[in-house]
């Protein structure tokens, strides 16, 4: 299952959201919930904003770390891989490249979300306070996702260091 998830994982993650911003539309056109309509909504589209531009730079930082790591690690020829550590065995495999790739579409979906929400609050009055409670919990299932995300990815590489 987590395999199909990080194959796509852009994919499922805007799916998800999608979904769930369905679901609670309906509910909310059948009157079994309620929309409110207060100034928490536009502040709380600040706050995910920012979340999510505090979070990519988070993201950017471990990102930055594995790429001074794997540029500090060169492969001895002639060493054997008995003689190599775990962790730089990672460095000589597919998984890095995959690794470095789902943080920048980490990076890249944070920031979208923090675009965004932006613009969202930049451009819409305050009758569209439906859109921006929408854009909320379409941002904030995005943030999550995204957030628990590059936490496998970090289990896993901490897991690879207890290898050694």
């Amino acid at each position: 299952m987590i395999d199909l998830y990080f194959r796509k994982p852009l994919l499922w993650d805007y799916l998800l959201a999608t979904l769930l911003c369905i679901i609670i539309f309906v509910i909310n056109n059948i009157g079994w919930i309620f929309i409110p309509v207060n100034q928490n909504i536009w502040s709380m589209a600040s706050d995910l904003s920012t979340t999510s531009l505090t979070l990519a730079g988070f993201i950017i930082t471990l990102l930055t770390i594995l790429i001074t790591f794997k540029s500090g690690y060169r492969i001895k020829k002639g060493s054997k891989v008995e003689d190599e550590t775990v962790f730089e065995l990672f460095f000589t495999t597919n998984l890095y490249f995959e690794t470095v790739k789902h943080l920048k579409n980490c990076i890249k979906s944070l920031v979208f979300i923090s675009v965004l929400g932006y613009s969202l609050k930049l451009f819409l009055n305050d009758c569209a306070h439906k859109y921006i409670y929408f854009f909320n919990i379409f941002g904030l299932i995005v943030v999550i996702l995204t957030l628990l995300r590059s936490l496998m990815i970090l289990t896993k590489i901490i897991d690879l260091q207890k290898l050694e």
